[in-house]
């Protein structure tokens, strides 16, 4: 009786605005997931700011909430599915092409859409600082306004075919190793000019529906925690109204978490659940609006995707898109740099040489968690 009520009546607010596929959340998603919010007990809410199944946000069956799959990006579905592989990044923000930046994202949504998910993990476009970072092959370079632009492109492609893009990982990502103690320090103008420009772009200009918090510290505070970055820029000064979800075991402290101004703890609730919450609660360290916010952030960006309305389901044939194909081609050739040695300047004479234990392997990338 609930789920039919609930649903009968946010149909209203639904009926008045069409579906958002490039991300824009309207005032009827708002109050739809304010709505649904009234209806969730505390333990609903609770459970349902942490993540399910790993890559998933969980159902609530009681209110007619379907599950809502994610999968890894930013170069291809992954999670235990075939489907094409694309350039590394850095090889796309070598085309210098928006066009066939946003044709890479609307590829990369119509195989999420063909796996039945709503989020795709990506972009990444974390600025290159060592050549040691172990995803910079992920990334898309060292210079704000190609990284940003790359961005823009690749979000608005995937949220063209009703996708959810994830831009990651806010912010200062810088490396790998020991990735949850370092701290990502520099002054406020070094920020705003170098590592916050594609973000901000991704906010406000491809209105991207979901943020991952980073792993890192910044200037001695966890990302996930932070809230100045993730209440005060994020939300306040650029107007994101999206999801903010944690990377992967990110989180350190729920509360914290809380009060920090993260939306969603993944793959799991090991911080942001009952027993970590209920006393900090009890205690006057949170409120319960600040968790009913977190909720509805998340509510309202899955309605504007259309996402609530019922399970997307998977449509796949065990097969590549053969358009997926042709863009991935496409791109490839598009991005590779050939070095001209005009009159000699190099050292180099006769045919070039590959050659060493990598020279018949085919190079990707692997995050490594040390």
């Amino acid at each position: 009786m609930i789920k039919k009520y609930v649903f009968s009546a946010a149909f209203l607010f639904y009926a008045t605005s069409t579906w958002a596929q490039n991300g824009i959340i309207r005032q009827s998603d708002i109050e739809k997931a304010k709505f649904i919010t009234q209806q969730m007990t505390l333990d609903e809410k609770i459970s349902y700011i942490s993540g399910y199944k790993d890559f998933s946000i969980r159902p609530i069956p009681r209110l007619g909430l379907p599950e809502v799959k994610m999968a890894d990006g930013p170069q291809g579905v992954r999670n235990n599915v075939k489907s094409t592989m694309y350039p590394c990044g850095i090889l796309t923000a070598a085309t210098w092409n928006r066009a066939l930046a946003r044709r890479v994202g609307e590829s990369l949504g119509r195989d999420s859409r063909q796996y039945g998910l709503g989020f795709i993990l990506g972009p990444g476009v974390n600025i290159y600082r060592a050549p040691m970072n172990g995803r910079n092959f992920e990334y898309f370079g060292e210079d704000p306004y190609l990284v940003s632009e790359t961005a823009k492109a690749y979000i608005l492609g995937v949220q063209s075919q009703g996708v959810i893009a994830t831009v990651k990982h806010f912010a200062m990502n810088n490396q790998e190793w020991s990735r949850h103690v370092v701290s990502s320090d520099a002054d406020e103008r070094t920020i705003q000019e170098i590592y916050f420009p594609a973000f901000r772009k991704a906010v406000q200009e491809a209105h991207v529906g979901a943020v991952m918090g980073s792993y890192n510290l910044i200037n001695g505070v966890h990302a996930t925690e932070n809230a100045w970055l993730n209440r005060e820029v994020l939300r306040n000064q650029w107007g994101f109204k999206g999801i903010l979800m944690s990377d992967w075991v990110s989180v350190y402290s729920g509360p914290m978490a809380v009060l920090g101004g993260l939306d969603l703890e993944m793959p799991s609730g090991k911080f942001m659940n009952a027993q970590e919450l209920l006393p900090a609660l009890k205690n006057g360290i949170i409120k319960e609006s600040m968790i009913d916010r977190q909720v509805e952030h998340i509510l309202q960006t899955l309605s504007s995707f259309g996402l609530l309305d019922a399970p997307r389901t998977a449509i796949s044939t065990g097969k590549d898109i053969a358009s997926s194909k042709g863009t991935a081609l496409d791109d490839a050739r598009e991005g590779i740099v050939l070095l001209k040695n005009d009159e000699s300047v190099l050292p180099l004479k006769g045919s070039a040489v590959v050659f060493g234990p990598n020279a018949d392997n085919l190079p990707k990338g692997a995050e490594a968690d040390s």
